[in-house]
């Protein structure tokens, strides 16, 4: 007993020691405790996350895009066509057409958001009784499901719906119609898609603005107020230059979501009339799931992704050029 305490003494372990002298898992504890070890623990976890959840999909997605093969055959029946499909997919009209509705309605949804949602924020930014309660109403829209959303706004799309009755005044002043016809007519089916893409989203372009108008610094306002300028020159030369950060994060967020448009397509009009609200998720959609056209699909979902891909990265680019501007002016 007495060398075994001594033993101990010097660092040897005793004999017959346990897990938590000599066994596997204080090994495993004392090499997972180690510096170099214990930062490599998130990295091995986002990959392998990435591995299963991002990079497999994505690998089988470009493999089918290089195949023939549809839904109604068995896979080993599927035969490798090269460049086919990508091919396909660029010579085909109402591929491009759908890529142009999608700007429209992302371009003109978007720049609704933004200007309605700057709005909002610029009055609500500052304290005063009641804050709180429009800004939980103003953010409800975003809450809602897209199901809902649909249903809803079908609703007050119909002929005879609430909508119309609102506009009948206004309508029968003008010598119009007073029954617009929102969910059969093509231009007014668009903008039916697009004013409920308005009213769910413009929320989160509120909530960016409102954040980036409370970030921004007092002292530097007061002092410009001190010297005399006004509210318009302090919100053109201080405020402005200061939100151009927050006003590219909604910008990139919002119209990376608005490129996916697919919800408020499919539940009003289901991409009718015509073509006239087929969105290029929608084409895709209609392609793989009712035509059963998948390596046509995944090819065009390649290039899409790189296409998109390009204008995030150009987005990014610009954020982060107009950010060390920022930096190097001292703002």
């Amino acid at each position: 007993m007495a060398d075994e305490l001594a033993l101990t003494s010097k660092g040897v372990p005793p004999r017959g020691g346990g897990p938590s002298s000599d066994g596997l898992p204080s090994r495993i504890t004392a090499w997972l405790s180690q510096e170099r070890v214990f930062r490599l623990i998130p990295f091995i976890m986002v990959e392998v996350t990435f591995i299963f959840l991002l990079a497999i999909p994505f690998i089988m997605t470009i493999y089918i895009a290089f195949l023939k093969w549809r839904a109604s055959w068995p896979f080993e029946k599927a035969y490798f066509t090269g460049l086919y499909n990508f091919k396909a997919v660029l010579g085909k009209e109402d591929f491009w057409a759908a890529i142009g509705r999608t700007f429209y309605f992302a371009g003109v949804a978007v720049s609704m958001e933004l200007i309605i949602g700057f709005i909002m924020a610029m009055f609500l930014y500052r304290e005063f009784w009641g804050r709180k309660f429009f800004i939980t109403i103003f953010l409800i829209p975003m809450m809602v499901v897209p199901v809902v959303v649909g249903y809803n706004f079908s609703m007050i799309y119909v002929d005879s719906g609430p909508l119309n009755q609102i506009l009948r005044p206004l309508m029968e002043f003008l010598g119009l119609n007073p029954r617009i016809r929102w969910l059969s007519y093509p231009l007014a089916a668009q903008w039916a898609v697009i004013l409920a893409d308005v009213w769910q989203w413009t929320s989160l372009t509120f909530l960016i603005f409102l954040s980036g108008f409370s970030a921004l610094p007092q002292q530097l306002m007061n002092a410009a107020r001190i010297m005399g300028a006004s509210r318009l020159q302090i919100f053109w030369r201080i405020q402005l230059p200061l939100l151009k950060p927050a006003i590219m994060i909604a910008v990139i967020i919002r119209t990376m979501e608005a490129l996916k448009l697919f919800d408020q397509a499919v539940l009003l009009t289901f991409g009718g009339p015509g073509t006239a609200t087929e969105t290029i998720a929608f084409y895709l959609w209609r392609n793989v799931w009712l035509f059963n056209k998948y390596s046509f699909g995944a090819a065009a979902s390649v290039l899409l992704l790189i296409f998109f891909a390009f204008l995030i990265y150009l987005g990014i680019y610009l954020l982060v050029r107009e950010r060390a501007t920022l930096e190097k002016e001292g703002l």
